[in-house]
């Protein structure tokens, strides 16, 4: 090539022609997903109690401490390893202490996620078609948009996935192990982001496995160095606490009976796809993918972390987030879905009316028609009524449980203006993740009367305490909809202490939120 062809760009014009919309469709296409996720982000929708877990521990991590309200030395005892909160301990200095910065990072990371779908798609499959489709549905599908406004730990998993998914499937394409060392560090990064996603491990081995029997050795040892560094960085810390936690953590997976496990199984997967018609179509979608490793890796990282997971735990409902880091599966499936079955669509309907009518147009538009009504308007209707939700209030299924920002912002200025800092508060973390001084949450005080709850354990040792959380020394309790609708139904003992203090002084209410004074602090 000399220099005149390189100056009159001739030689390039035809390929970025081609190219050209493709870009410009992706661009579109991140905009729109980048618009639903961050748009009216920080209160839209309500707040969830993990979202102020999540908080609450990067503020600490922040400060040098490993603490959650008033429980310190580790954190794994709530199932919360260190990845995401070192993150977002990270984006407090340069954009501030808030839940912005949180549902930020999330948001963010649901946008990566679209981004990094299309990429492995066109990188695996080489089909512009399916990688298009494929982040483009991510990009508007309902949970997907949801789930990614929420500040959830989960989120960090979904691009991580996609990584290990990319990974897979090219090592089975080119056995190439710098790809299996992609995934197994994808993994093993999300271990330590959460440890849901310890459910991905078997597969992983299984595909290094079925490709070189000794890359399922080393592919194990990369997976396992994340969470061996924190494991070694915790126990020199603090080894009683980390021992306790890690003891604590594995052993409140219970071991129910195998049939009971099979039946939560097919109970939960069955209750998912009845309450979401994306989870089907993406299920059927996943086995119609053209390209056999695709179909096979997309298939196993589905299935086997959804089983692993529902065998003991729901997945729907408030536990949802759980399903976080499968929805870009989902996605995948849905874009397979259509590339398969439209054409057939279009050639039955064509064939259909073509014979009765014998006119080729009119058989072309009755093609386009059935489209346009089984695909096109759906498709548009979900991001419209998404758009809604995004510009107005989000009317979710846990609303009852979600707490309204402007009342807990109203109730922690009141607090705050009204204690000192070594009173103790009592209050959800919705609220007293917005509160300065001593907080503990409700399961914290009852835990610390002895009685166990559904996240913490009523012998947890004394020295771990930060404080003495008992609700008697409390200057303040705050109760909101979050005890009304989930403690008192969930937590042995607080229904009593909610009487109990639903006697003492009502100071300030706003909306659901209510603070009571103890007159003997």
């Amino acid at each position: 090539m000399n220099a005149a062809q390189l100056n009159d760009g001739k030689t390039y014009s035809p390929m970025l022609r081609s190219q050209l919309p493709e870009l410009l469709t992706l661009l579109a296409i991140l905009a729109l997903a980048a618009f639903l996720r961050f748009a009216n982000l920080p209160e839209n929708p309500g707040w969830y109690t993990d979202e102020a877990t999540h908080l609450n521990i990067a503020h600490h991590l922040a400060a040098g401490r490993i603490q959650y309200f008033a429980v310190k030395d580790s954190v794994l005892l709530f199932a919360r390893p260190p990845l995401f909160h070192l993150l977002l301990a990270g984006l407090f200095r340069p954009l501030g202490e808030s839940m912005a910065t949180l549902r930020g990072l999330t948001a963010g990371l649901g946008l990566l996620t679209v981004a990094l779908l299309y990429a492995a798609i066109r990188h695996i499959t080489g089909r512009r078609l399916l990688a298009l489709l494929a982040a483009g549905l991510l990009a508007i599908y309902p949970q997907a948009v949801l789930y990614s406004r929420f500040g959830f730990s989960y989120n960090l998993l979904a691009p991580l996935m996609v990584v290990l998914l990319w990974g897979l499937v090219a090592y089975r394409q080119t056995t190439r192990r710098g790809w299996l060392a992609l995934a197994s560090l994808a993994a093993g990064l999300g271990v330590i982001g959460d440890l849901a996603f310890m459910t991905v491990i078997p597969v992983l081995l299984l595909v290094a496995f079925i490709g070189r029997r000794r890359d399922a050795l080393w592919s194990a040892a990369l997976a396992g160095l994340p969470f061996a560094l924190y494991a070694l960085w915790m126990l020199f810390l603090a080894p009683d606490a980390f021992l306790y936690d890690l003891r604590f953590t594995f052993l409140r997976l219970g071991t129910m009976p195998p049939g009971d496990q099979v039946w939560n199984i097919v109970l939960q997967y069955t209750t998912l796809i009845s309450q979401d018609f994306w989870l089907l179509a993406g299920v059927i979608g996943l086995f119609l993918l053209h390209l056999p490793q695709l179909r096979m890796v997309g298939v196993l990282l589905f299935f086997a972390p959804l089983a692993l997971m529902a065998r003991s735990a729901a997945l729907h409902s408030l536990s949802f987030y759980y399903m976080i880091p499968l929805l870009p599966l989902v996605a995948l499936g849905v874009a397979g879905l259509l590339v398969a079955g439209v054409p057939y669509l279009w050639r039955v309907i064509f064939a259909e009316v073509g014979t009765m009518l014998k006119t080729r147009w009119i058989a072309i538009g009755a093609a386009g028609v059935g489209v346009l009504l089984v695909v096109v308007s759906p498709l548009w209707v979900t991001v419209v009524l998404t758009l809604d939700n995004v510009n107005g209030h989000y009317q979710t299924a846990i609303d009852p449980f979600l707490v309204n920002p402007g009342d807990a912002y109203a109730a922690a200025d009141f607090v705050n203006a009204h204690s000192a800092p070594d009173d103790l508060v009592i209050a959800s973390p919705p609220v007293g993740w917005l509160i300065a001084g001593q907080v503990a949450d409700f399961q914290m005080t009852i835990a610390a009367g002895g009685q166990d709850t559904p996240h913490l354990p009523g012998d947890l040792p004394p020295e771990r305490w930060a404080f003495d959380p008992d609700y008697h020394r409390a200057r303040f309790i705050v109760i909101d909809n979050l005890w009304d609708n989930w403690g008192a139904w969930n937590i042995p003992g607080l229904r009593d202490l909610m009487a109990e203090v639903e006697a003492w002084p009502q100071v300030f209410a706003s909306g659901a939120v209510r603070v009571y004074a103890n007159a003997d602090s």
